[in-house]
């Protein structure tokens, strides 16, 4: 083995030491990321993350890949249960690796043959950048859904549109959103259209507010299906699901999958089902409601220190995340963003958030705060640490060991690696007689 091959090995593990201590002492405020519990971490590092698992049925003659047996029962006995029970529905398909492949999978099984029409929301409106391109891409129809300001839809154009291009699926694909949909009003504006189409709403950003029972369920208002990403208000790993309520419809994106979707990565599976245990655990009705007070209240706070968030008329969001012009108030986004990652804080700059007209925004969000122990009584301070650093106001430094501190002094949401049975099987998995 070479000199050369054993350095960049240890400059790699250095790298992710460096990455896990860090990510230790700061406060991601990134709203499409979240903070998976080590508990749910676990399951990413054991034998199952190598093993393929196709034998749902658990037919004793259909295990061609036999190796993943174990394993599979926590998909099947508490990943799947589990959330069955947070989503309500009876058919829940945990095989998507992404939101954005969840997307390619029911524009593929719900959408219809070649140049059927599907329609999903304008851009402007806070529809996925992806959406439109990938339906033309499996040779569909895209129409676009629009509304008379950034937060909303036209519901009574929204009824025309479906009369007129009668869509096989509209897509309700908000994502860049401050807000979430009325889905009882939209379904029924799609309804009122007389048509047959297929309701899909993607609720990657809003999935810990619909699970937690925050705001209205989708399918409790109608939708046919609904789904997405479970690492952003919920705290999973990065995958993703989709769930309804609809036998034929589960088997035809069943169907689907299979042929989309080979190696599902069951690690990740059995992670997101230790992380809906998790969810369960620890109060999902106030962990979510939280999530949307925090959000407001921060917005408030920053407006009453100079850095004013979008949409004050509405109260600054309706969920996790805060969009602020920081050039407004004298500091191009570009540098504010920089400033706070000094200071141990992380954000988002973009350029395409609705209504902003294209200009460098902040993107700030308040799960995985929540998530590593944060309360909406942190929210006034986490607005002191945000606009000291994006206005210089105190040494980035200092405003960093503040930030650690903050860390420091807070006890993680997730905790069910505490209770004493979970803790004694967690040390015999980390022992060193399983190490091999």
């Amino acid at each position: 083995m070479s000199d050369r091959l054993i350095s960049d090995v240890v400059s790699a593990l250095e790298a992710l030491t460096r990455q896990e201590r860090e990510a230790q002492r700061r406060l991601n405020m990134i709203p499409s990321e979240n903070h998976t519990s080590p508990l749910a971490r676990i399951a990413l590092g054991l034998d199952s993350g190598h093993r393929y698992f196709f034998n749902t049925s658990n037919d004793p003659n259909s295990w061609n890949f036999p190796a993943a047996r174990e394993a599979s029962r926590v998909e099947t006995e508490l990943t799947l249960p589990l959330l069955r029970r947070l989503t309500r529905a009876e058919h829940v398909n945990v095989r998507t690796l992404s939101g954005l492949q969840a997307m390619a999978l029911v524009l593929s099984a719900l959408g219809g043959g070649p140049g059927t029409t599907v329609i999903s929301i304008h851009a402007d409106q806070g529809g996925h950048y992806a959406t439109a391109g990938l339906a033309r891409r499996l040779g569909l129809t895209s129409v676009l859904a629009s509304g008379p300001d950034p937060h909303s839809l036209d519901l009574d154009a929204l009824t025309t549109l479906v009369a007129r291009h009668r869509p096989s699926l509209v897509y309700l694909d908000l994502s860049h959103a401050l807000f979430p949909l009325d889905a009882e009003a939209v379904v029924a504006a799609i309804r009122a259209a007389g048509t047959s189409a297929r309701v899909h709403v993607d609720i990657s950003h809003w999935m810990g507010l619909v699970l937690g029972g925050a705001i209205p369920h989708p399918l409790d208002a109608g939708a046919d299906s609904m789904g997405g990403s479970t690492h952003k208000t919920f705290p999973g790993p990065q995958h993703a699901l989709i769930a309804t309520r609809d036998a034929h419809l589960a088997a035809e994106i069943g169907l689907a999958q299979q042929e989309m979707i080979s190696n599902h990565h069951l690690a990740v599976t059995c992670a997101l089902g230790l992380a809906a245990a998790e969810f369960l655990a620890a109060d999902p009705l106030g962990y979510s409601r939280q999530i949307i007070a925090s959000a407001r209240l921060l917005g408030a706070h920053l407006a009453e220190r100079g850095l004013p968030p979008e949409a004050a008329e509405r109260g600054y969001s309706g969920g996790h995340q805060l969009w602020v012009d920081s050039a407004r108030a004298g500091v191009d986004a570009d540098t504010a963003a920089r400033r706070l990652d000094e200071a141990g804080i992380s954000v988002n700059v973009l350029t395409d958030l609705p209504g902003m007209q294209g200009r460098p925004a902040l993107r700030l969000g308040v799960a995985e705060p929540l998530s590593v122990g944060l309360t909406t009584d942190d929210m006034p301070l986490v607005a002191d640490l945000v606009t000291a650093a994006v206005f210089a106001r105190r040494p980035a430094d200092v405003i960093a060991e503040h930030v650690a501190a903050l860390r420091a002094a807070r006890v993680p949401r997730w905790r069910l690696a505490d209770q004493p049975q979970i803790a004694t099987i967690l040390r015999r998995l980390t022992a060193q007689e399983y190490a091999a």
